[in-house]
């Protein structure tokens, strides 16, 4: 009976230092958050941990994880439109509240860099309202002077968080949550030297830290399609299953062209490579359109009657979505034009801009 009873009290203090020791705890405590599924993705350097919760509306969620080696926690809600990140410590509580139909209200507290975040983001909460206003302004039915004005307005507003993203780097230059704010403010694939400068800022004993550990291989990989560089090595089949590759263009100058046929930016006429296909023959200039449209056979009905015999290379097998990665695409339109000694000497979104260089270059 006795060495039944220890056995129990053995497991009892198991079970009690397990739950001491348990990982992680998070209570989402947001007004106006209405019954609906949660998604609770848990990252770690090497796998993810996926977790559907169901929200009743009516009381707080709590999220538990008793495994103590993952980073961050994502959760999604308002069917996937909506997502909040937090850093995980471990034996830390954290608690997110605000309002669910106003993100600029989202707290996030427990840790030192959730709590850290939370401040910075307190700072610039005015100037982050001004920039949701205004970019919901230029998405509107506005007049062309008045989206023109909102646009400078919201570069002086991105300029100015930006400054205050700085001024907190190096004045915290030890603390993590710094390389957080350079990844989330500074991260411009066309401007990587600004990413290691800052990184130069920063604690020589956050070199280990995962997030500075990957802003300097984003920092690299940018630096492969800056202004200067030779074009990245690439292999793709085009919509009539012919092999292209930077090497189909080593006598001539070529255009690479990221495109969809659902953006209207992005179209041939709006970034005049019509203009352009019609002024210089094929065998003085190449142009690839890389389209993030995946059907092949539709793009071919579109285009059989166009005048151009265009080379097009879509989605299908994931070209297009490795290509975007490739160049380090963040947006399109955009369009890289390449000397025939397969170096970059343009990026642009300005069809006007690739005009000039091609009449300057050819």
């Amino acid at each position: 009976m006795l060495k039944k009873l220890l056995f129990i009290g053995c497991i009892l203090s198991l079970l009690f230092s397990c739950k001491d020791k348990a990982g992680y705890q998070i209570k989402i405590d947001l007004s106006n958050l209405e019954a609906q599924n949660l998604y609770a993705i848990f990252e770690a350097s090497d796998r993810k941990s996926v977790d559907t919760l169901f929200c009743d509306g009516s009381s707080a969620i709590i999220i538990t994880q008793v495994q103590e080696d993952f980073r961050t926690l994502t959760v999604y809600f308002e069917k996937q439109a909506q997502w909040i990140s937090v850093y995980l410590e471990p034996q830390k509580t954290i608690t997110i509240t605000g309002d669910i139909r106003n993100p600029l209200s989202y707290q996030i507290k427990g840790g030192k860099i959730n709590n850290q975040l939370s401040e910075f983001r307190k700072k610039i909460a005015p100037l982050l309202k001004q920039q949701t206003s205004l970019i919901a302004s230029e998405n509107s039915n506005e007049q062309h002077k008045e989206k023109e004005d909102n646009t400078s307005r919201l570069a002086n507003i991105s300029h100015e968080i930006r400054g205050e993203a700085e001024s907190f780097i190096k004045k915290h230059p030890s603390e993590e949550a710094s390389a957080i704010l350079i990844r989330d403010f500074f991260s411009d694939p066309d401007m990587p030297g600004q990413i290691d400068q800052l990184l130069d800022e920063l604690d020589p004993e956050l070199d280990d830290f995962y997030i500075v550990k990957d802003l300097r291989a984003y920092s690299e990989k940018a630096k492969q399609t800056m202004i200067g560089a030779k074009v990245p090595a690439f292999n793709v089949r085009n919509i009539y299953g012919k092999i292209f590759s930077e090497k189909s263009y080593t006598s001539r100058p070529f255009i690479i062209a990221f495109t969809a046929l659902w953006c209207d930016m992005c179209q041939t006429e709006e970034l005049l490579l019509d203009e352009i296909a019609a002024t210089y023959p094929e065998d003085s200039l190449g142009i690839l359109l890389v389209s993030l449209d995946e059907n092949p056979k539709e793009v071919r009905e579109l285009i059989k009657n166009d005048s151009i015999k265009w080379n097009i290379v879509t989605d299908s097998a994931g070209q297009a979505i490795k290509m975007l990665d490739l160049f380090n695409i963040k947006a399109i339109p955009r369009s890289f034009l390449i000397n025939k000694d397969g170096d970059i000497i343009l990026k642009t979104e300005n069809g006007n801009e690739l005009k000039q260089a091609l009449s300057e270059s050819i």
